[in-house]
Formats: C-alpha cells, sequence, structure tokens
C-alpha cells in the first residue's frame, strides 16, 4: 500500500464542519491547509447525517475555498452515538485480550454490541483486591450505523475514510504533546452542543471517563453558548444572558460532581483542569470554574510548534490535528 503523503482531519457537529490537512515533511508534521463551514439546521442531527446533499454541498465548498489537496481522511467524532465505559479484566495474553474484551463489553454497554463498533484502550494494569493481576480498559463503542452513514457520504464524494476516531482522546493527546514529561493528573472537561465529557488522565493512563448527553432542561441554555438558539420574533424579552448563566451554572456543577466523585474513588487528588470546547464564552466559563473549584483551571494550547500563523486558531482546530496525526503515524 502507498504511503499517505497528507491527510484530511475532519471534525463534524450539528452547527459545522472543521478540516485541518496534515502532512510531515522532514520528520516534522505541517499544517497544508484549514478551516470551517457552518451547516445549516438539521444537516447532523444526533450525530446522522440527515440530508447528504446539504452535507456534500457544504463539504465540497470547504474543500475548494480552503485549498484541500488530499482524498484521504480521518473522522473526529464525540456524540452520544459514542460511548466510552472504563472497565476491568484479567490479565491474559496479548493474542487473546481482544477476544475477551469483545465477549464482555455487553456487560458495560447499554446498547446490544451488535449495533456497536467496539474498540478499547489499555488504561493501566494494576492487581484487584484479591492481588490478581488485571488491566484497565477504556471501552471506546461507537454505533455502527453512523459510522457506515460518514464512510458512504464521504465515499460518495470520492473520498477515502482511514478511521474514524475519538475526538476526546484526540484532546488528551494533544494536551499530552503539549505538556511532554509532565505527570500532573489532569480532568479534561470538553462540551459540544450535544454532549459534555469528562476524562481523568495521568500520563498515558486514563483513569476515569464520564459523558453526559445534554438533558432537554439544559439543551437551549447549552445551545446559547454556541449561538445556536433560534429566535422567535414575537419574544418582546431577550433571555440570552439568563441562558448562558444556566448553562455555566449546568457545567459548573456537572464538573463539581465529577471531581468530587473522583476524589472520594482514588486517594491522589485531580490536580489541574482543563477546559475545551470551540465556543466564545470559554473565558467566561472558566472563571466560574476557577471561582468555584479549588483546582487550577486553564484552556489548553495544543499543537503550539506546528508551522502556521495563528496559534489560536490551531488550538481550536486540535481534534481535527490530533486524529490526523494519529492516522499518519499509524
Amino acid at each position: 500500500m502507498a504511503k499517505i503523503k497528507s491527510i484530511i482531519g475532519c471534525e463534524l457537529s450539528t452547527n459545522e464542519i472543521r478540516a485541518v490537512e496534515i502532512a510531515k515533511i522532514d520528520g516534522a508534521y505541517k499544517i497544508l491547509a484549514m478551516g470551517y463551514i457552518p451547516l445549516e439546521k438539521g444537516v447532523i442531527e444526533e450525530g446522522f447525517i440527515r440530508n447528504p446533499e446539504s452535507f456534500q454541498k457544504a463539504f465540497t465548498e470547504l474543500m475548494s475555498s480552503g485549498k484541500f489537496s488530499s482524498n484521504n481522511i480521518t473522522i473526529g467524532v464525540n456524540n452520544e452515538n459514542v460511548m466510552m465505559r472504563y472497565a476491568s479484566f484479567p490479565k491474559v495474553d496479548s493474542d487473546k485480550l481482544r477476544n475477551m474484551i469483545l465477549l464482555q463489553a455487553q456487560e458495560f454497554i447499554p446498547i446490544p454490541i451488535n449495533e456497536m463498533e467496539v474498540d478499547y484502550v489499555i488504561a493501566d494494569e494494576t492487581t484487584n483486591e484479591d492481588n490478581i493481576a488485571q488491566y484497565n480498559v477504556m471501552l471506546v463503542a461507537a454505533r455502527k450505523q453512523m459510522l457506515e452513514g460518514y464512510i458512504n457520504h464521504f465515499s460518495a464524494m470520492k473520498y477515502v475514510v482511514n478511521d474514524v476516531d475519538s475526538s476526546l482522546l484526540s484532546f488528551c493527546r494533544g494536551i499530552k504533546a503539549a505538556n511532554a514529561g509532565s505527570e500532573k493528573k489532569y480532568c479534561l472537561v470538553n462540551f459540544t452542543d450535544d454532549i459534555i465529557s469528562f476524562i481523568v488522565v495521568k500520563g498515558d493512563k486514563i483513569l476515569m471517563v464520564r459523558s453526559i448527553t445534554l438533558p432537554d432542561r439544559n439543551r437551549a441554555s447549552v445551545l446559547e453558548l454556541f449561538g445556536l438558539n433560534e429566535k422567535n420574533e414575537e419574544d418582546e424579552e431577550d433571555n440570552s444572558e439568563e441562558l448562558i448563566a444556566n448553562a455555566k451554572n449546568f457545567i459548573l456543577s456537572e464538573t463539581s460532581s465529577t471531581v468530587s466523585y473522583y476524589s472520594m474513588q482514588s486517594e491522589e487528588p485531580i490536580e489541574k483542569i482543563y477546559l475545551f470546547a470551540n465556543c466564545k464564552y470559554n473565558e467566561e466559563i472558566l472563571n466560574e470554574l476557577q471561582e468555584n473549584i479549588p483546582i487550577p483551571v486553564e484552556i489548553p494550547r495544543m499543537y503550539t510548534n506546528l508551522q502556521s500563523g495563528d496559534s489560536t486558531a490551531v488550538n481550536n482546530y486540535a481534534a481535527c490535528i490530533g486524529v490526523a496525526i494519529s492516522a499518519l503515524e499509524g
């Protein structure tokens, strides 16, 4: 198989497509193209492409205006069709581990396993209370229907989907690269207009993961953060400030409960919280967390070494960059 010269890392959400084309040149990764395009309401819903014609039109426009050239794509996803569960399994030979995990995965995944594509990451190796060696594993399961839909839609546009990756794990790879040598235990808080996710990491070890599909009672508030609420012309009162305040309180409440829960389960405390979302209210949410949680909170700066003129823009494309680099390395 010919070696891929460059690849497009693509992140899909209900409101936009983001993409970055990455190549490895003289041993270093370089951004060749970068851009995003908003999507009309209903094009992507609940992680599925519902309007293929509009999606293909938007994606083609993005590829043209951004001067992308590769036909190889890897996709980063983080929505309600992707589930991550922390589980423990007895330590067995590596050639038997995958079969054992797939056979027992249904115990941890609340959806019929034949509807899911399951992969895993070994978080660490420990012993249980009976002093028996075990693997702590991060299960990553995605609906086959969603994955097949992505592959079919991109194939129809003559693109090759090399992989579908977890945006959340991609952020962790970006944080690790930015903080090489640091062994601080951190909690990444990532939210989109669909889901809020928490993952606790130390070095290469994933220690906990928690994802929450936005409850209906909080959906309008979080949509306001992304500017996605539909304004009704008949409404005389603008309740934007109230919605934003409610959204910040929701994120604070869920973050606080996650940190408290983890603290009860572990003797080693979380040392830092990283907040990441493509949302213009990031700084306000960061301040809310910092004022109410006794742990340093910051927005991570990832891939600042890549050759691009705007480090802030690079950070906003971290998921795309991470899945693209992972595909090139793989």
